[in-house]
């Protein structure tokens, strides 16, 4: 039986511990509160510090961010947010930050070489670490400093949706529309210029076409059937009441897109929002539609795609005709081979993996076999004649003179290489394009429908039988000639200074870029331009006064012939279909922010 005194005793030894032991509780306590604390701050200054490091990665930060500008701007965000340490207590990766495999996975941050993979990143990665006492009261021979750290990743990135369809401004009226009718089986099937303009007016929302298709993401667009696309883009551009919902709807029928999926049109790069607000203009969709149908054909065994065309139906080449008095009459054959239709490109200013601009924009590659078929005016042909002659050779005509054209046109690519992000209260991006004009041969002959080659030919032709007045001399004439063309090209850096985000009145406007002078800048040279006897039988000095005469404003003819069918023509419908001779026709359709995405305790790869 304990006595008083005995518990007494007890007490007096188990006060002190007790008083101990709670001493050494509340400090544990208040230590904790005040660790806590500082993890908080802590991250408060990584979050801030990643948040404005993020504008300066590549695909945010201009065309030459640099990691100088990061880490500087790293730095000011933490001590404005109460950084007052070491500047080496922070470790800033750059890298890129990207979405889970599924949508309930977390993101994960794949970090680059601040030295030399700083082209690659859309994010950055700031952690603070510092060795902190566990409390200032407490003996650290019992309780020894800990290491607290915070980290956090930030993304910031811009998408850019664009395009190299080109433009009906010029086009010469008709031939899209036979092209057209060409691919759905309807000879005769026309285009006027109010349907043109009617489809590129006519703007489809990249949101609306996601969510007719049922799809949630851009990226998984691609993967849908391009019948779907197809029917889904004639519904809202306003269906079969419409010019462009019916040429769309009508291109259902097309050769060869049953196999094809969205992935022949869109090409999505990079992981962009899952909502987006570009719109396209159906003209875009269409060009490329057509082309792949064309591609399709071509691939089939049946050849080059032919449209025709004579002065009934080409203002170009009738009023050819009427300005030219030695011209009788004309007619222009165009054979279409396809080797890459063009696409809508959505991505940001960034490099892939591999050290390639992920998002590369490149124009349609086309080749066109051209035929010029010119009659002579049998009239004037005469009277020029017997001036030279005197009166004493007489002349027929014999067959036309035919100018074979082979050009090709491809190449051209604009890689996004530097973007500004819209910060703060301005709604302003801005994107930097590297352009390389596409790069055009065109010369005498014709195009290899296997191979896509030029096939080196010349102008050669029977085009006169002169006679003297007693018809004992007969001498049929035959032309001769090369003709070359040079289109210049080269690289150039297009800047676009401003793009906005958001527009009062929900689409903004749709900006161009446009880089080489094309065709205005070509030089077209006709050369070895000769009049030969054909028949190598006798001749008259008359007769070759008369060649020699004929062989100046023959020279004149054929190469006012090939200016006008090149500049006038070929060019406008090649710059129509995307593939713009010795030139580069980009479109600014849209752009698309991610605004801050801030992850804290992020899954590295």
């Amino acid at each position: 039986m304990k006595t008083k005194a005995s518990q007494r005793g007890a007490l007096i030894f188990a006060t002190p511990l007790l008083l101990a032991l709670v001493f050494i509780f509340g400090t544990l306590m208040i230590d904790g509160a005040r660790l806590l604390l500082l993890q908080s701050e802590m991250q408060s200054i990584v979050n801030s510090a990643s948040t404005a490091a993020a504008d300066e990665a590549q695909a945010c930060g201009g065309i030459d961010p640099g990691w100088n500008k990061m880490l500087q701007r790293t730095l000011l965000a933490a001590e404005a947010a109460g950084f007052d340490g070491d500047p080496e207590a922070l470790d800033i990766v750059p890298g890129v930050l990207r979405p889970g495999a599924a949508a309930n996975t977390p993101m994960r941050f794949s970090s680059r070489d601040a030295t030399t993979q700083m082209a690659q990143t859309n994010a950055v990665m700031v952690r603070y670490t510092r060795e902190e006492p566990v409390s200032f009261l407490l003996p650290t021979s019992v309780f020894p400093p800990i290491t607290i750290s915070a980290d956090a990743v930030a993304r910031k990135e811009v998408y850019a949706t664009l395009s190299a369809a080109g433009s009906t401004a010029n086009v010469e009226g008709g031939l899209l529309g036979s092209l057209v009718g060409e691919l759905i089986g309807v000879p005769g099937y026309s285009l006027n210029a109010t349907d043109l303009q009617s489809l590129e007016n006519t703007l489809v929302s990249l949101g609306d076409l996601l969510a007719g298709l049922g799809v949630d993401r851009l990226t998984d667009l691609v993967d849908e059937p391009l019948l779907d696309v197809l029917s889904s883009v004639a519904i809202l551009a306003g269906g079969t009441a419409s010019p462009a919902g019916r040429l769309v709807d009508d291109l259902s029928s097309a050769v060869g897109l049953s196999g094809l999926n969205a992935s022949a049109v869109f090409d999505v790069l990079g992981e962009p929002p899952g909502s987006t607000d570009a719109n396209i203009p159906v003209y875009d969709f269409a060009v490329s539609v057509i082309l792949n149908s064309v591609r399709a054909l071509n691939q089939s065994g049946a050849g080059l795609l032919s449209l025709t065309l004579d002065t009934s139906q080409s203002t170009v080449l009738s009023d050819l005709v009427g300005s030219n008095d030695l011209l009788g009459d004309i007619d222009l054959t165009l054979k279409l081979l396809v080797d890459e239709p063009p696409k809508i490109v959505i991505g940001p200013a960034r490099k892939d993996s591999n050290d390639q601009w992920l998002t590369t924009l490149r124009a349609a590659d086309v080749s066109v076999d051209a035929s010029a078929d010119l009659q002579l005016a049998t009239g004037v042909i005469g009277d020029l004649v017997s001036t030279l002659s005197l009166g004493l050779v007489k002349v027929d005509v014999l067959d036309s003179i035919r100018i074979p054209l082979g050009v090709q046109v491809g190449g051209g690519r604009a890689g996004l290489v530097g973007a500004n992000c819209a910060a703060g209260s301005d709604n302003r991006t801005q994107f930097d394009l590297l352009l390389q004009t596409n790069v055009s041969n065109i010369e005498t002959g014709s195009i290899d429908g296997a191979t896509g080659q030029i096939v080196p030919d010349s102008i050669h032709a029977s085009i006169l039988r002169l006679r003297d007045l007693l018809n004992i001399v007969n001498v049929d004439v035959c032309v001769a000639a090369d003709l070359d063309v040079e289109v210049s090209s080269a690289p150039t850096v297009e800047q676009l200074q401003s793009y906005n985000l958001y527009c009062p009145g929900g689409q903004c406007e749709i900006q161009e870029m446009v880089a080489g002078s094309g065709v205005d800048n070509a030089d077209i040279n006709l050369h070895n331009l000769s009049l030969l006897n054909c028949n190598s039988g006798g001749s008259t000095s008359d007769i070759d006064a008369v060649l020699a005469g004929l062989v100046s404003p023959l020279t004149a003819l054929l190469e006012l012939v090939a200016e006008q069918t090149l500049g006038n023509v070929l060019a406008p419908l090649l710059s129509a279909l995307g593939a713009d001779l010795g030139g580069m026709h980009v479109r600014v359709l849209g752009a698309e922010q991610t605004g801050s995405q801030l992850v804290e305790n992020v899954v590295f790869e």
